[in-house]
């Protein structure tokens, strides 16, 4: 009882920040540390911190809207699935050729290797949503509402896509934020459209695994299925933030007017 009087009389404010604080120290750690560097490793410190929060607040960990309850919530996630696939590939298929290039099958596919990259990826989505758009950002949207609760989130959001433990530019830092910064607004609006985590793990899924099989600039190079043939003479970085940020754009605005997205009852 002591403990949860503790807590609500802590503003929302100061418990995301806690929460943030050790979530970017544990990200910090596992640079450091390669062996802890992994989703498991990040998810564990989310699921942790969430499960003390809220069981300080007497509330479960359901309460976060992660698990599908009914069809509406399955519906969602293969919405969301559909949405992130075709997102990828046009951005793809634009930046492929504002920057004169062409993709050549590869003629090998393993189908073992597709399998764990799936899984892998539906996994690391899943921890993501649940670790920004979970306890911290309900929180927040709850006692400050939605273009706070936005915003806050893409900072923390952005700093886990860098690596701490080395040396990055200011440049690259607000590029980083930036791109990331409108993926986090984006899977936000799917939980203020659906209230439930569901429909952005199945767009963030659906993004990513594409996202590792069709490669869109020279550093990518190769996939499993995909070669890139070009010329990186021709290759101009603003070719691949255009397209993304139009696509971003796109999907905001489709997710937000669609009325097939509906919170589930």
């Amino acid at each position: 009882m002591e403990r949860k009087k503790l807590i609500d009389q802590l503003p929302v404010w100061l418990r995301v920040s806690v929460y943030f604080i050790v979530i970017v120290g544990a990200a910090y750690i596992g640079g450091v540390i390669p062996t802890l560097d992994s989703v498991f490793y990040y998810f564990g410190i989310a699921m942790l911190l969430s499960l003390l929060f809220l069981k300080a607040e007497v509330k479960p960990l359901t309460s976060l809207g992660f698990v599908p309850t009914c069809a509406a919530d399955w519906k969602n996630f293969f919405r969301g699935l559909l949405i992130g696939i075709l997102a990828l590939l046009t951005s793809a298929g634009l930046t492929i050729w504002l920057n004169g290039g062409r993709l050549v099958f590869t003629g090998h596919v393993d189908p073992v290797y597709l399998l764990i990259l799936i899984f892998i990826h539906l996994w690391s989505s899943f921890a993501q949503e649940f670790t920004y758009r979970g306890y911290p950002f309900q929180r927040l949207l709850t006692a400050y509402g939605p273009w706070v609760a936005q915003l806050a989130v893409t900072l923390p959001f952005a700093v886990m896509h860098l690596k701490l433990n080395s040396s990055v530019t200011w440049q690259q830092f607000l590029m980083t934020w930036l791109t990331t910064g409108l993926g986090s607004i984006l899977y936000g609006i799917c939980y203020l459209k659906t209230g439930k985590l569901i429909l952005s793990i199945g767009l963030h899924f659906g993004w990513n695994v594409v996202q590792a099989l069709v490669p869109r600039s020279p550093e990518e190079g190769k996939t499993m299925l995909f070669a890139l043939v070009q010329d990186a003479r021709d290759y101009h970085p603003l070719n691949v933030l255009l397209p993304y940020l139009g696509v971003t754009a796109v999907m905001m605005f489709f997710i937000w007017k669609s009325n097939c997205l509906q919170k589930a009852k």
